[in-house]
């Protein structure tokens, strides 16, 4: 049977023990740093969320204003009066002046309708598009939501409605037609979002969420629709009015895993999703593993290295007294072990020492003789 002497057992245990401490360190700093990059990552799209959220409410206040300024030009209101009660061709000739003028000097109006109080067009100008049954306004300073729609090129469009009045009495109503580029421009902003993460703002139409934006990852342009079945959750939820963090992986419109954040537009009744692929966040914990392994590997090297010298050096007074003891057995009794120090092996090495010069004295005693 091979024996190992003192010198590498302990050489042996010191390096094992400091493996088994770093690789169980290793472990749990490895799982704590994913934890929280993950909650850094969630809170990321939360407040990217938060923040395309105030845009899109920026927009939403901006077409208010537009239309608030058009209502309240005089000159409109009172050409309105003057055609309605007067049949006066001249006045609704300046009506369609003033509107084509509002029109063509703003770059996201895309239509004008001025309505009698039965929401019979009176004027018009601007581009084509689905012209709905307008809803009949009562509040003289409300601006309504009347709803949105893509146009046949695709384009989204969103409809304001306010009443015309003059001293507090309605007399017509205008619809204003907005471009949906603004709102093109904040979804399709990529920052913070990497090379996966996207926007999309949804609605209910009927009993499929139709996409009112184009997609980072299709190609088809805005207004896809999904029945409501086959939405994806993140669709589903926000639509619900929910503002939901997504803690855990779902699935998205292509059937793979994201982290997600919703926000509910109540006034427009949209859903705003800022999502990012669960792959590409990974790679971060995975990048994090790989320098953890690289540390770890330096590290054990050392760990070895260290724990054999470390080993050594704390058994070389024990090996010394092996040595020693296995020397005087061989007869050589004259021999001292070295008993500096305050530590056990010097108290050892110290009795031996007594032990060596008891024997040594009882050798040196002459016998008697048995038969004097």
């Amino acid at each position: 049977m091979v024996s190992v002497d003192i010198r590498t057992k302990l050489a042996l245990a010191l390096v094992f023990v400091s493996l088994l401490s770093m690789a169980l360190l290793g472990t749990f700093a490895y799982q704590t740093a994913a934890v929280l990059l993950q909650e850094i990552s969630v809170r990321q799209l939360d407040a990217l969320a938060e923040s395309k959220k105030r845009d899109l409410v920026k927009v939403q206040e901006a077409w208010r204003d537009q239309l608030r300024l058009i209502r309240s030009r005089t000159d409109l209101r009172e050409n309105l009066q003057q055609y309605l009660t007067e049949q006066n061709p001249s006045a609704l000739s300046r009506v369609n002046e003033i509107i084509e003028n509002a029109v063509t000097a703003t770059d996201n109006l895309d239509r004008i309708n001025i309505l009698d109080l039965q929401g019979n067009v009176i004027a018009s100008y601007g581009q084509s598009g689905n012209l709905h049954s307008p809803q009949l306004l009562t509040d003289t300073q409300a601006i309504v939501y009347q709803g949105s729609y893509l146009s046949s090129n695709g384009g989204l469009r969103v409809v304001y409605a306010s009443l015309l009045s003059i001293k507090g009495v309605g007399i017509g109503q205008i619809e204003v037609v907005f471009d949906g580029l603004d709102l093109f421009s904040i979804t399709g902003n990529y920052t913070g979002l990497g090379e996966s993460g996207e926007s999309m703002v949804v609605k209910q139409e009927g009993d499929s969420v139709m996409v009112l934006n184009p997609l980072r990852h299709d190609d088809s342009g805005a207004g896809r629709r999904y029945l409501n079945d086959q939405a994806a959750l993140p669709m589903r939820r926000v639509l619900a009015g929910e503002d939901v963090v997504f803690n855990e992986r779902v699935k998205d419109y292509r059937e793979i895993d994201v982290w997600a954040a919703t926000r509910y537009l109540e006034d427009l009744q949209w859903g705003l999703i800022v999502k990012v692929d669960a792959a590409e966040e990974a790679q971060r914990a995975d990048g994090l593993r790989e320098a953890m392994i690289d540390i770890a590997l330096a590290l054990s090297g050392f760990a070895i290295i260290g724990g054999t010298l470390l080993g050594l050096y704390l058994a070389r007074p024990i090996h010394a007294l092996a040595v020693l003891v296995e020397r005087v057995r061989e007869g050589e009794t004259q021999l001292r072990c070295d008993s500096s120090g305050d530590d056990e092996i010097a108290y050892l090495a110290e009795s031996i020492n007594e032990l060596l010069e008891h024997l040594q004295a009882e050798g040196e005693q002459p016998k008697s003789d048995p038969h004097a």
